[in-house]
C-alpha cells in the first residue's frame, strides 16, 4: 500500500513539473517575438540588414546572400522551432492523452509523447553536461566560453539560428539521408507500395525516420526499443556525427577549449537518438533548450525585474526533471535484471534444474 502511494505520488509529481517546464517552454516562445518587436532596443536590432547567413562548422564566411532584414529571418527561425513544438504535441501519442492517461498507464508510457519526454531528457542532458565539465575542469581541462554578440539580442537570434541549422546540418542532412537508404533496403513494404507511399515515405524519412520505418515495415522503436529499433547502420551514423559535432565546437582561443569536445560530442549523441525516436522536431527542442530559452527570461527580467524568480524556477524544475529521469532509468534497469532473473529460476524449476539457496 505504501509502496503503491509512493508510486503514484512520484509519477503525479513527475507530471505536474512537465507541465509547468512545457508551460514555461510555451511562454518563452510567446515572448521571444514581443521582446524582438516591440521593445525599442530588439525593434534596432531587427531592423539591421542580413547580406548573408554563414555555416558555422564548414565555414567562418558566409553564403546565401539575403538581403533580409534580422527580423525577418528571426521570425523564420521562431516559426520553425514553433512548428517543432507543434509537431512534439502532436506525433507518436498526442500530449494531452498521455498528460490525462498519465496515472492510469505504465510511467514508460508518459514517453511515447515527444513533448512529455523533452522536458526530462532535457534536464537529463544539461545535468550530464555540467557534470561531465565540472570533471574535466578539476583536472586541468578548460571548456572555455561561447563566442556570442554582446548584444542580447543578437545573441538570442545566433542562438535560435545555431538551434535550427546546425540539426539541418548535423541530423537532418546526413542522418537522414542514410534513413532514406536503409527504409528503401530494409522496408518490407517498398515493393509493393504504390509511387504515392514510396514518394511520401521518401519525403518525411529523413524528417521521422521511427515513422517512416514502420511505414516501409522495417524494425521500429516504437516496437522494437532503441536497442532494437534503431540499425546497426544508423549507430554508426549517430556515433560519426555525434564526434564530428563535437570537434565543431573546438575553437581554441576563441571560444571552446579542449575540454568542450566532450560534453558536445555527448550532446551529440543524444540528440542523434532522440532524432531518430521521435523526429527532427525532437534534436530541435533540445537544442533550443540550450541555446535560447532560459536566455529569453534574462532578457524579460532586464526589462521587468520582477520577472527575474521565473530563472530561478526554471533551475529547480531542471534539477528535479533530471534527478527523476536518471531515477526512472535505474528503476527500469533493476526492473529488468530482476525480471531475467525472476524468468530464470522459473524456467530452473520448470525443467527441474535445482535452484541454488542464497
Amino acid at each position: 500500500m505504501i509502496s503503491d502511494f509512493v508510486k503514484v505520488f512520484v509519477k503525479m509529481l513527475l507530471i505536474v513539473t512537465v507541465l509547468l517546464t512545457v508551460g514555461l517552454y510555451f511562454l518563452s516562445m510567446s515572448l521571444q517575438p514581443i521582446l524582438m518587436y516591440l521593445t525599442e532596443q530588439g525593434a534596432t536590432v531587427s531592423a539591421h540588414t542580413v547580406t548573408a547567413l554563414p555555416i558555422w562548422f564548414f565555414s567562418k564566411t558566409a553564403f546565401m546572400p539575403l538581403g533580409l532584414s534580422v527580423g525577418a529571418v528571426f521570425l523564420g527561425l521562431w516559426a520553425a522551432i514553433t512548428a517543432s513544438f507543434v509537431f512534439a504535441w502532436k506525433l507518436k501519442d498526442n500530449f494531452h492523452t498521455v498528460v490525462k492517461n498519465g496515472l492510469v498507464q505504465p510511467t514508460r508510457k508518459l514517453f511515447n509523447s515527444c513533448l512529455f519526454a523533452m522536458p526530462v531528457l532535457n534536464s537529463m542532458m544539461l545535468i550530464a553536461v555540467l557534470l561531465i565539465q565540472s570533471i574535466q575542469e578539476a583536472g586541468g581541462i578548460p571548456t572555455g566560453a561561447p563566442s556570442i554578440p554582446a548584444n542580447q539580442f543578437e545573441a538570442l537570434v545566433d542562438l535560435s539560428y545555431a538551434s535550427v541549422i546546425e540539426e539541418v546540418i548535423f541530423r537532418l542532412v546526413p542522418i537522414g539521408a542514410f534513413v532514406i537508404v536503409y527504409v528503401f533496403w530494409a522496408g518490407k513494404n517498398i515493393a509493393t507500395a504504390s509511387r504515392t507511399d514510396l514518394l511520401k515515405t521518401f519525403v518525411l524519412a529523413p524528417f521521422f525516420p521511427d515513422k517512416a520505418k514502420q511505414w516501409a515495415g522495417a524494425k521500429t522503436v516504437k516496437e522494437n526499443g532503441v536497442l532494437g529499433g534503431i540499425s546497426i547502420g544508423e549507430w554508426g551514423m549517430v556515433a560519426i556525427t555525434a564526434m564530428i559535432f563535437g570537434l565543431a565546437h573546438f575553437n581554441p582561443g576563441v571560444s571552446w577549449e579542449l575540454g568542450k569536445i566532450t560534453s558536445s560530442a555527448t550532446v551529440g549523441l543524444v540528440l542523434a537518438v532522440i532524432y531518430l525516436v521521435y523526429g527532427i522536431q525532437a534534436s530541435i527542442i533540445m537544442h533550443w533548450f540550450f541555446n535560447a530559452f532560459t536566455d529569453t527570461f534574462i532578457i524579460l527580467a532586464d526589462f521587468y525585474p520582477a520577472t527575474a524568480p521565473i530563472v530561478s524556477v526554471i533551475s529547480v524544475t531542471t534539477y528535479i526533471l533530471g534527478a527523476a529521469g536518471y531515477l526512472l532509468v535505474a528503476a527500469y534497469g533493476i526492473n529488468k535484471i530482476v525480471n531475467a532473473r525472476q524468468q530464470k529460476q522459473q524456467n530452473q524449476a520448470t525443467l527441474g534444474v535445482p535452484v541454488p539457496l542464497e
